[in-house]
């Protein structure tokens, strides 16, 4: 298959282009993660035999996590 010159140059042009895009955005990535603020650790939960799970903000015993226990019936 024949490329002509004009064809080459165009792909020539676009490709450049395309090499300074990625330039672009791999200087703004950088400036974004040096912008970026520290994450702070997660608290540590404190438990006791009061509040197994921990407690809220407010000083108050956490519930269970997830879906509250069930209790099934028996029937006679």
């Amino acid at each position: 298959m024949f490329i002509s010159k004009h064809e080459k140059e165009e792909m020539r042009i676009s490709i450049r282009a395309l090499q300074a895009q990625v330039k672009h955005l791999l200087d703004e990535l950088r400036e974004l993660k040096l912008s970026r603020p520290e994450r702070k650790p997660k608290s540590l939960i404190v438990r006791t035999e009061e509040a197994p799970w921990g407690y809220k903000k407010d000083n108050t015993p956490r519930k269970r996590p997830g879906r509250p226990v069930q209790s099934m019936e028996v029937g006679s």
